[in-house]
């Protein structure tokens, strides 16, 4: 029988050592391994006819079978342990011995080096540097008291009446109280007990309370709040415990919650050990009120401005504190459920990696060995690792937390003049684990592979940063632009139309016209039809015109030319002919004057 440890995915990995039962366990997987034995035999003999009288498959031989009897063919049962105490163990039987056996061995060291670092920070000797055993990793996760701490902050009255008349209450009666110095301001916003200060109202007060609507003074109203107000202690106190303990049980979640809600207080010593979780949620209640009937006091007294001033407060803290809650919720969920994921896988494999067990032989088989071995050792290194980094962001947070809650040189604790940075305090301490956290993969690749693999494994951790970025951005925005900010719009100059115009639109077109004093008609606007004034062109066709007009400009061209050659050769047609008929003209002179001459002579 072997352990395997695991934080928070029994179910999985249940699963998954039944599958690898089933399918490792069936005729086709044996029907594979036998391929392979056979396919290896028929290799080792076809390289023996180049070289007659040797066999070289005796290497890989002895590998097939040291590797199917030493990993496969023995079977054991795997037990599943949840280390966070949330489940029984489970048995898988049937499982081979081979993937029982690297995950018990990786699994037991994981689990014994966890379990040495959180037990010697709990028994280290300085009181300060220890950690609660509510806050270690192996129980409840990273920075388990800032998450505490966090979601406590934001406790509140669920019941929507009794919410409303400690509003009221603290708007008719406290407010008052505050301004005539029945309670003094400076008391009451470094008190650690506001309910308890605002006990003693001035009885000539009058407030709201109940349903149907009672009036009556304060000091009454306040006795039937005080009845009331533990139940809703107590319902908060609930939601907490399941929404922090999610995977015990309801009742082993409300057994814990009030341990582990005074570890965290304490550890920052925000709070001291007279005070209780029931008083730390009131008190935490009490603040959310008083904050929340300082916002609506504008509403009431029908304050535009100070409505906004409000809601921009509350958008400005939204803003701030987005991109530390994504980081923080990358550190309490995203990467140990990333964790959880890649061990399955690794398992998972393991039918597919025992099939290369049978392909390799000598030192491949030996490498191969070892890889899967190493990979079940890097996600075993993260635990121990998560450990040290909960056990140091935890104190770096505790002093910062402590240094939030001082009021003075003295005096400090969880009061209305220190809420506020107590919960921005908690948020971005959890921001940075989340940061951290991410780191952790990269330092077990860096111990496993060496520091020049790391630098790859950065790469891919660069992505989740890039997305916990870009998404607190885009919450950062959405809490900016709310309609609440831009209220009451006016525009000062509206749009009229005058009852004496009328618009006719038909087929012909659009006519605007008037009646009464303004009869007539103003415009008229016809419509252009589309099938007479719209022509689609496409590609090819404007081509084919570019290549038509081309050609018509090259023959142009031509038949210019040709003109020309025709004009030169007529012009010298046409000279030719005058030379020929001034050379004709001269012999005709020449003729006549011989002619004359004859017929002159006898006269002589």
């Amino acid at each position: 029988m072997f352990e395997i440890y695991a934080y928070g995915n029994v179910d999985t990995l249940t699963g998954v050592f039944n599958a690898i039962a089933a399918i490792m366990g069936g005729a086709d997987y044996f029907g594979l391994i036998k391929a392979i034995a056979i396919t290896g035999v028929l290799v080792a003999a076809f390289a023996g006819l180049f070289t007659p009288g040797k066999f070289h498959g005796w290497g890989w031989l002895m590998g097939f079978l040291l590797v199917y009897y030493a990993l496969f063919l023995p079977k054991s049962t795997v037990v599943i342990v949840d280390k966070l105490g949330s489940q029984p163990p489970v048995a898988v039987g049937n499982v081979p011995i081979g993937v029982a056996f690297f995950g018990h061995a990786t699994s037991k060291v994981g689990d014994v080096m966890t379990r040495f670092f959180e037990t010697a920070f709990q028994v280290i000797p300085a009181t300060n540097a220890q950690l609660p055993g509510e806050l270690v990793y192996q129980k409840n996760g990273v920075m388990f008291g800032n998450r505490l701490i966090q979601a406590s902050r934001a406790a509140n009255v669920a019941d929507p009446q009794l919410r409303t008349d400690l509003i009221a209450f603290v708007h008719n009666c406290t407010v008052y109280d505050l301004q005539d110095g029945t309670i003094d301001p400076a008391a009451f916003a470094r008190s650690t007990d506001i309910w308890s200060l605002m006990g003693t109202p001035n009885p000539a007060r009058f407030t709201t309370y109940g349903n149907p609507v009672q009036v009556d003074t304060c000091p009454n109203a306040y006795t039937y709040l005080a009845a009331r107000l533990p139940a809703e202690v107590a319902h908060a106190r609930s939601i907490l415990a399941f929404q922090l303990n999610p995977t015990l049980e309801p009742a082993a979640a409300l057994t814990a919650i009030d341990a582990q809600i005074e570890q965290a207080y304490y550890k920052t010593k925000i709070a001291t050990a007279a005070q209780g979780a029931a008083d730390l949620l009131r008190q935490n209640i009490m603040i959310n009120l008083v904050q929340d009937s300082r916002s609506l006091a504008g509403q009431k007294l029908n304050d535009p401005a100070a409505l906004m001033i409000a809601t921009a407060r509350a958008n400005a803290t939204a803003s701030a504190n987005s991109a530390f809650l994504t980081m923080g919720k990358i550190a309490e969920q995203a990467l140990p459920l990333v964790r959880n994921v890649i061990e399955a896988v690794i398992y998972a494999v393991f039918p597919f990696v025992f099939l290369l067990f049978l392909l390799a032989q000598g030192r491949g088989l030996a490498m191969a060995i070892k890889s899967f071995a190493m990979s079940l050792v890097w996600i075993q290194l993260w635990p121990p690792l998560y450990a040290i980094l909960n056990y140091v962001a935890t104190l770096a947070s505790a002093r910062n937390l402590e240094a939030a809650a001082k009021m003075g040189t003295v005096a400090q604790g969880l009061a209305l003049e220190t809420a506020a940075s107590i919960y921005s305090g908690a948020v971005s301490d959890q921001a940075i684990a989340g940061y951290m956290v991410i780191s952790i993969p990269i330092i077990a690749t860096a111990i496993i592979k060496g520091g020049e693999v790391a630098f790859q494994a950065v790469t891919g951790v660069g992505a989740v940063q890039s997305a916990a970025s870009s998404e607190a951005a885009a919450t950062s925005k959405g809490s900016i632009t709310q309609n609440a900010v831009s209220m009451d719009q006016q525009q000062l100059a509206p749009t009229r139309s005058s009852a004496f115009m009328s618009t006719t639109s038909d087929a012909y077109g659009t006519t605007i016209h008037g009646s009464g004093p303004d009869t007539g008609v103003f415009r008229y606007q016809a419509n252009l039809s589309r099938l007479a004034s719209t022509f689609t062109f496409t590609e090819r066709q404007a081509n084919a015109l570019g290549e038509s007009a081309r050609e018509a400009e090259t023959l142009a061209r031509t038949e210019r030319e040709a003109m020309q050659r025709s004009q030169a050769t007529a012009l010298s047609r046409a000279l030719g002919i005058q030379e020929s008929y001034e050379r004709s003209q001269q012999r005709s002179g020449a003729t006549s004057a011989s002619a004359g001459g004859s017929v002159s002579s006898p006269v002589k």
